[in-house]
């Protein structure tokens, strides 16, 4: 099981490293940076596993739909990699470029949760007299 002082430790050599790496040669530091992005993330991926498993096992006992509970783990999922692309796009110097990550993953998002945002209304209008 991951660690916050393991993940912290490997951050801060990561970032050193990029620190070093980025004066010589800029174009490796954006490829050791999503390197250790990379490998920080399937080290923590047994852990992101447990939290899945967990969430169903409560979705399960709550009564709440496998379609629900799908779209918002996909939703999770879009938000999290959103957030790990477009950070990787501002480490290479491509802010705006990161900032339309963040918008594609935004409206993805927006899309994915019409059919929850449909559901919620039609229960509410049913409930209205």
């Amino acid at each position: 099981m991951a660690t916050m002082a393991q993940l912290a430790a490997a951050s801060l050599i990561g970032a050193l490293l990029l620190a070093v790496v980025r004066q010589h040669s800029p174009a490796f530091a954006v490829a050791l940076s999503v390197t250790v992005a990379v490998a920080v993330f399937l080290y923590i991926l047994p852990d992101v596993a447990e939290v899945v498993r967990l969430v169903q096992a409560y979705a399960l006992r709550g009564g709440v739909t496998d379609r629900l509970l799908a779209t918002v783990m996909r939703v999770l999922g879009i938000a999290y990699l959103t957030e790990l692309a477009a950070g990787v796009c501002r480490d290479a110097g491509e802010t705006a470029l990161g900032q339309r990550v963040e918008l594609g993953g935004k409206v993805l998002i927006l899309l994915l949760g019409v059919p929850v945002m449909n559901a919620v209304l039609s229960l509410v209008l049913r409930l209205v007299p």
